[in-house]
């Protein structure tokens, strides 16, 4: 081979390793995997001389129709709260606003929905669980987009979730992460 393509094939390894592109793997995705967000995209290069093989890895990414607010944009199981009522029984992702918690005096924590809360939808935290939270849920969640996932519940004419632990919740532009 030519001193020519021995230049370009180390000038193009040496590219790789500053530019960073080498933290792209070869399965075609990136770190950490989003896959319901993204569109990976591969073109492979390949230079081969007497001593160095380089490949070079391109990606294109396309965001989430929602702009990152939420895991799965789209997602059929998703439903308002207001409409928690008609899905008793069923496992449901729940989406809404917390705009009002309490802790009772037996440490049970309420994650309502709306203002007065009676008769409407509510996510619950028994005191039981609450060893799974390493945070104060009502202070971390109250005035946060989120979505409650579980089994939806009447309890007292009211529909309810019972969480127990925080995966169960996810902050919108925040997804499960929690303080």
């Amino acid at each position: 081979m030519n001193l020519e393509a021995r230049s370009l094939a180390v000038g193009l390894l040496l590219g790789v390793i500053i530019g960073g592109l080498a933290v792209v793997s070869f399965s075609g995705t990136l770190y950490p995997p989003k896959p319901q967000y993204m569109t990976v995209t591969e073109t492979l290069t390949s230079v081969q001389t007497s001593h160095v093989t380089t490949t070079l890895t391109t990606c294109t990414t396309t965001t989430s129709d929602c702009g990152g607010k939420w895991l799965v944009c789209s997602d059929p199981n998703v439903i308002s709260w207001q409409d928690a009522k008609n899905y008793e029984g069923k496992t449901k992702t729940v989406e809404g606003t917390i705009v009002r918690t309490y802790r009772s005096g037996t440490n049970t924590v309420y994650l309502n929905f709306r203002d007065p809360y009676q008769g409407y939808f509510y996510a619950v935290i028994f005191s039981s669980d609450l060893k799974n939270f390493p945070f104060k849920p009502e202070d971390f969640y109250k005035g946060k987009e989120v979505r409650v996932t579980g089994l939806v519940q009447m309890y007292q004419g009211s529909p309810e979730i019972i969480v127990k632990n925080p995966s169960q919740i996810e902050v919108a532009n925040m997804g499960f992460n929690y303080p």
